[in-house]
């Protein structure tokens, strides 16, 4: 009869080698791009990001993620002519937009309105338009912001972004920006936008992870000098039985 601690023993040592036979070795890798607007004059209408494509001979593109930041920046310079104290508003709103340039990917990306606010307590109109004192300001670096991402995997998609030219995209901001809170107001206000496109290639070295692999030579090694040891030692207690 073979002994029960050793028969444990062989099956757990089957059990971890049968665990090392379904390990597969991929190495997951990444290569990441970026292209940036700087901070221009609004409007803006499909100013021009390219980045590059992944290159097929590192490995095989598993996904690709399209990262978009954008934002409108505005400054304003208010005056309250009114005779009596108002509160008023800088309210800043726009509309950021990114676009594949060739449509290839179901556009827009991204498009969202973006918007952002601020306030000031003014006095009665204290006889200067000077944008300060009691009934002036001025509303500095007020910001309103997009940012997203857009995951694909579909093989159509990795095609498309496989190549040893640029993928382009297309960023465009439009804005409406106002000062409110009084029926007598001057204002001087200016605004600027700008984005940035960041593409991710997530790659392995192999074409798959395989399920199921051969034991290594090493791994039937040990499973073979595990079960001799076994054997042995059974034959030992035998002897001194």
């Amino acid at each position: 009869m073979i002994n029960s601690k050793f028969l444990a023993g062989l099956t757990a040592t089957v059990a971890f080698t049968g665990v090392m036979a379904n390990v597969g070795i991929a190495n997951a890798l990444t290569k990441i791009y970026t292209d940036t607007v700087d901070l221009a004059p609004t409007d803006i209408t499909d100013a021009l990001l390219s980045l590059e494509k992944f290159d097929g001979s590192l490995g095989t593109l598993q996904s690709v993620t399209v990262g978009f930041d954008g934002q409108i920046v505005g400054d304003a310079k208010v005056e309250s002519l009114d005779a009596q104290a108002q509160t008023l508003t800088f309210s800043l709103e726009g509309i950021l937009q990114l676009l594949e340039s060739t449509d290839s990917l179901n556009n827009p990306l991204f498009e969202e309105t973006a918007s952002a606010s601020d306030s000031f307590d003014a006095t009665a109109d204290d006889g200067n338009t000077d944008f300060g004192g009691t009934s002036g300001s001025t509303f500095e670096g007020l910001i309103a912001s997009l940012s997203g991402e857009n995951f694909y995997n579909d093989q159509a998609v990795l095609d498309f972004f496989t190549g040893d030219d640029n993928v382009q995209f297309l960023f465009s901001a439009s804005t409406d920006s106002e000062v409110t809170g009084a029926a007598n107001i001057a204002s001087i206000i200016s605004t600027e936008a700008g984005a940035s496109v960041t593409v991710t290639y997530e790659y392995s070295l192999e074409d798959e992870v395989p399920s199921e692999r051969v034991p290594e030579p090493s791994s039937i090694l040990a499973l073979g000098l595990f079960a001799c040891a076994g054997i042995l030692s059974k034959k030992k207690s035998a002897n001194k039985a």
